[in-house]
């Protein structure tokens, strides 16, 4: 009695094992390719090259500076008391100092730039990637680019470049490189 008691009940979690894996729909999708079909990702790269060329002026404007500053020394130094020349070459060692900073407080300013521009549309995309899922009927959705192997099931990038008013292309037939 006992035996057939557990067998019914190891049918019965087999059953409903069966019955909820059949339920599960997964999907893949490029997140990369989502974002970069976003319109708010085409205004943040604009904004990003304009911030990353204000910063290359500032950058040109002080060579310049200390360009013009050691020609002025060259050129007058004779003419000056000891305190003036101290004072000019003072003023030439910052501008080498801020030129020689310049690099790292570059690269920490763009990243800084870039996250306060993208998390929002990231943020965005992934909202978009969650709703086309849901609506669709998906329970799981993996990143592409974390994946070596694809599971069985659909990519969801052209239901959310449908969603998005982005013309898809035609899947390629299996087996078409």
């Amino acid at each position: 009695m006992k035996r057939v008691a557990f067998l019914a009940v190891m049918m019965m979690g087999l059953f409903s094992a069966s019955q909820l894996s059949a339920q599960t729909k997964t999907a893949f999708i490029s997140v990369d390719e989502v974002v970069q079909l976003m319109p708010e990702y085409k205004k943040a790269m604009a904004d990003m090259a304009q911030f990353d060329s204000s910063l290359q002026i500032n950058y040109a404007s002080t060579v310049q500076e200390l360009n013009r500053l050691d020609s002025t020394i060259k050129a007058d130094s004779l003419k000056w008391s000891p305190a003036v020349k101290n004072a000019q070459k003072d003023k030439m060692k910052k501008l080498l100092v801020d030129l020689q900073g310049y690099e790292q407080s570059y690269q920490q300013q763009m990243q800084q730039k870039q996250e306060e521009l993208l998390t929002p549309v990231a943020q965005k995309a992934n909202s978009l990637i969650s709703d086309v899922a849901k609506t669709n009927g998906f329970t799981y959705v993996f990143r592409k680019e974390a994946l070596l192997v694809f599971p069985d099931g659909d990519d969801l990038l052209p239901l959310v470049k449908k969603k998005l008013g982005v013309a898809t292309t035609a899947p390629k037939p299996a087996g078409v490189k």
